[in-house]
């Protein structure tokens, strides 16, 4: 994608920021820039680079945080440790590294369904529980709390769609749209097979109705889930989803995290090949100045959730964990 020079100094720049970073999380902190380095170490085969990622990656284990959720808790941490272990890009015992983390992590959530206001803003522990089942498979409260978050999405979607068309409607249709994206993804990354379907005819009926905008994400994870689920009845929502989706991009008001999430989504569109090759020429960008300059303002410029240990970690590994 980008030159080796270019990832190099991309890899000093961030080395050099990440000292200021005070978070030890994931989207924000040491352990999501400590991902892309590790990534960045395979791709290069660079011993230094993985020393650093390492370094940056103890100081996130280390430190002591009241926070459990994915995005910049312990959670998130145990994901990049549990990602690392099964990526072979460290050897460790995650029991002997994160154990104490990890029971104090589901304590915490197991009686999630009786706090519905915890619940929304922390749907993504899904992530770290889901590969945390699949490498402890004897601990039934895993696979409770991923199933009482998802019902409990599904219960706060299924009554924003009932209440969509009412005149009195209140609540941000934006930020509902948000959730049940956010809501498709986890489906689709966990291959959650329980999921609601009258959810889902909820939302295309909306659609068909015109009361709901065509969205080229909202289409690609539709089509994954019912591919995967072989299902039938949605080809023509899907398409149109992601035909007019494609219209609806504008590259050139695209900050660096959303053009590296769609990239993934569109690389084998068909159609608007222009808009897909201009996003593609902003991540072929060698210019250091340039690619700091698509990043979001009033975020951490380095880090894995809006930063450029995101792009650091997509240039080193094109399956780099988007979460």
């Amino acid at each position: 994608m980008i030159s080796d020079t270019t990832i190099r100094k991309l890899v000093d720049y961030i080395s050099l920021n990440a000292c200021s970073v005070n978070s030890s999380g994931l989207y924000n902190g040491k352990s999501g820039i400590s991902l892309a380095l590790f990534e960045t170490a395979k791709c290069l085969q660079d011993t230094e680079i993985e020393d650093k990622a390492f370094s940056l990656f103890q100081e996130s284990l280390i430190r002591k945080t009241n926070d459990y959720g994915f995005e910049n808790g312990m959670s998130g941490i145990g994901y990049v440790l549990i990602y690392l272990i099964t990526n072979k890009l460290i050897d460790a015992d995650f029991e002997d590294l994160f154990g104490d983390q990890r029971e104090a992590i589901i304590k915490h959530f197991e009686n999630i369904d009786k706090q519905p206001d915890k619940l929304l803003v922390s749907y993504k522990i899904i992530y770290f529980l889901f590969v945390l089942d699949k490498l402890q498979k004897q601990d039934e409260r895993i696979y409770s709390i991923i199933e009482k978050i998802f019902q409990g999405l599904e219960l706060y979607l299924s009554l924003q769609f009932f209440d969509w068309k009412n005149v009195y409607y209140i609540n941000s249709k934006d930020y509902v749209l948000q959730m049940y994206e956010a809501y498709l993804k986890l489906v689709d990354f966990c291959n959650y097979k329980y999921f609601s379907k009258s959810l889902m005819d909820s939302y295309v009926s909306l659609y068909s109705e015109g009361r709901i905008a065509s969205s080229l994400v909202r289409g690609y994870y539709l089509g994954s889930i019912i591919t995967k689920n072989n299902m039938v009845g949605f080809n023509d929502v899907i398409r149109d989803h992601i035909r007019y989706g494609q219209k609806n991009i504008n590259p050139a008001i695209l900050f660096l995290d959303q053009k590296i999430n769609l990239t993934g989504i569109i690389e084998n569109a068909d159609e608007n090949r222009v808009k897909i090759q201009r996003i593609e020429m902003d991540l072929f960008e060698e210019s250091l100045e340039r690619i700091k300059r698509m990043v979001r303002p009033n975020c951490i410029h380095v880090g894995y959730q809006y930063g450029l240990a995101r792009y650091l970690g997509f240039c080193a590994n094109k399956k780099f964990p988007l979460l």
